[in-house]
C-alpha cells in the first residue's frame, strides 16, 4: 500500500529534522499548568511567533514577516540587495550573509520586547545556536553556541529556556537552562540526564510558574518516554506519567488525555482511550457521544483557552484505511459541542497543527519529498467561522 511504501520515508525524515513523538504515560489526576497565549508550539519545534506589528515564521531557514492580514510577506532583511534574493546558491552557508537565514535546521522563533529570538544551524560549531534578530533584520547577536542540538526553547518572565541534547564521549546528556535575555552568561542548570541517549525533548513550554518537556526516542517508539515539569521557583522535577500515552494537553481549567495501547510504525488498528479532567477532579472517560473524533479515533493534538482540536489518524488500516479525502481537523469546544470541521485531504498524512491566538489557528505542511531544504506550507484559519460547520484553510503566501 501507499502509506506503507511511504511509511520509512516519513519516518526517516521526522527522526533526522523533527524528532517528533507521542507523549508517554499519565496520573489520574489532573495537576496544576495552564496554556500560553499564543501556542504554535508542535513537537520539537515553534515555527511562528506573533507581534504587535504581524506574525513572524520561520521557512526554508529564513524569517519571514507575514501582515496581521496575511496579504503582505517578506523576508526580515534591510538590504536592498542581498543573497536571499538568489535562486540558484549551490552551498546554503552562503546564506548567512543574510541575518535573516537561521539554516534549515532552525526551529523557534519567539518575539519578545521588539526582538526576535530565533534557533538555527551555528556555523562555528557542528551545533545549534540561539540568536536575537532585530525586527528590521539589521543586527543579530548570537546568544548561546554550545555546539549541541536544541530541541526545546521558549521565552518566560524574561529568561530564556533552552533544551539541548549533547554528544559526550560516553554519553548523550539532556539539559534544560535557563538564563537572563540580556545576561546569557548568567546560566543556570535546571534539569539534567544521561539516562535517555536515544531521546529528544518534545513539546517544551513554560508556564504559570512550570517547564513542560516530554522525551521521546523517535526510533523505536515501543522504548520507555517521559512526561516531565520543572518548578521554576524550587527547581524540583516531578515525572507527570507512566509510559505508552500517546498525547496529552494541559490547560488551565481542563485538560484532556489520549492514550493508546499498542504503538508501531505500521498502519494498524490503534485502540485508544480519551479522557477529560476539570482542574482538580479525576480523569472521566470520553465516549463518541461525548466528542465525534473519539469513535473515529482521531488523534488529540491541541488545545487552547476555548477549543480542543483533534486530526485523522492517516495510519489507521482497521477497518479499513481512512481515504485520503476523508481527513480533517476537528475543533470542538471543551463540552465536546463541534466548532468545525477543516478539510486537510490535499496535506498528506502528516502535518501541524498550532491553536495559534483568539483570532486565527494555523496548520503547516511538509514538502511532498519530504526534503528539509523545500520549503513547509502554511495555513491559517479564521476561528470567527466556527459555528459548527466546515471552514476551509487559506495558504500564507510567502514573499521575498
Amino acid at each position: 500500500m501507499k502509506k506503507i511504501g511511504s511509511a520509512a520515508v516519513v519516518l526517516v525524515f521526522l527522526c533526522l529534522l523533527l524528532g517528533i513523538g507521542y507523549y508517554s504515560g499519565s496520573e489520574r489526576r489532573f495537576g496544576e499548568s495552564a496554556e500560553m497565549e499564543g501556542d504554535f508550539v508542535a513537537f520539537l519545534s515553534a515555527p511562528i511567533t506573533v507581534s504587535p506589528e504581524g506574525y513572524y515564521i520561520l521557512q526554508r531557514g529564513f524569517v519571514y514577516y507575514v501582515s496581521h492580514d496575511f496579504q503582505k510577506s517578506t523576508i526580515v532583511c534591510d538590504k536592498l540587495e542581498c543573497i536571499h534574493n538568489d535562486e540558484g546558491v549551490e552551498n546554503l552557508m552562503d546564506y548567512y550573509e543574510c541575518n535573516a537565514y537561521a539554516g534549515v535546521g532552525g526551529k523557534h522563533i519567539y518575539y519578545y520586547k521588539d526582538a526576535l529570538y530565533v534557533t538555527g544551524d551555528s556555523i562555528k560549531t557542528s551545533g545549534m545556536f540561539l540568536c536575537k534578530l532585530s525586527l528590521d533584520g539589521t543586527e543579530r547577536t548570537v546568544l548561546y553556541d554550545k555546539g549541541t542540538e536544541i530541541t526545546g526553547f521558549a521565552i518566560y518572565e524574561g529568561m530564556a529556556y533552552v533544551g539541548d541534547k549533547a554528544w559526550k564521549a560516553d554519553s548523550v546528556v539532556h539539559t534544560i537552562k535557563r538564563f537572563p535575555l540580556d545576561h546569557p552568561e548568567k546560566e543556570e542548570v535546571l534539569y539534567e540526564t544521561a539516562e535517555y541517549p536515544k531521546h529528544t525533548i518534545n513539546q517544551m513550554k513554560c508556564m504559570e510558574g512550570f517547564c513542560y518537556f516530554y522525551l521521546f526516542d523517535p526510533e523505536d517508539i515501543g522504548r520507555e518516554s517521559v512526561y516531565l515539569k520543572i518548578d521554576l521557583e524550587s527547581g524540583e522535577t516531578e515525572r507527570l506519567h507512566e509510559p505508552k500515552t500517546c498525547r496529552l494537553e494541559l490547560g488551565r481549567d481542563v485538560s484532556f488525555l489520549m492514550e493508546q495501547k499498542d504503538i508501531s510504525y505500521e498502519p494498524y488498528d490503534k485502540e485508544k482511550k480519551y479522557y477529560r479532567a476539570k482542574k482538580g477532579e479525576d480523569w472521566e472517560p470520553l465516549t463518541e457521544k461525548d466528542f465525534i473524533s473519539v469513535g473515529k479515533r482521531d488523534n488529540l493534538r491541541g488545545l487552547d483557552k476555548k477549543y480542543v482540536y483533534f486530526m485523522t489518524d492517516g495510519w489507521l488500516e482497521v477497518p479499513e484505511p481512512v481515504p485520503e479525502d476523508d481527513y480533517w481537523v476537528r475543533v470542538y469546544e471543551h463540552d465536546g459541542t463541534l466548532a468545525a470541521e477543516i478539510p486537510t485531504g490535499g496535506f498528506g498524512i502528516l502535518y501541524y497543527i498550532f491553536p495559534g491566538t483568539e483570532k486565527y489557528m494555523f496548520l503547516a505542511t511538509f514538502p511532498e519529498d519530504f526534503n528539509p531544504n523545500s520549503p513547509m506550507t502554511f495555513y491559517y484559519v479564521d476561528k470567527s467561522q466556527f459555528h459548527g460547520g466546515i471552514v476551509e484553510p487559506k495558504r500564507i503566501e510567502m514573499g521575498k
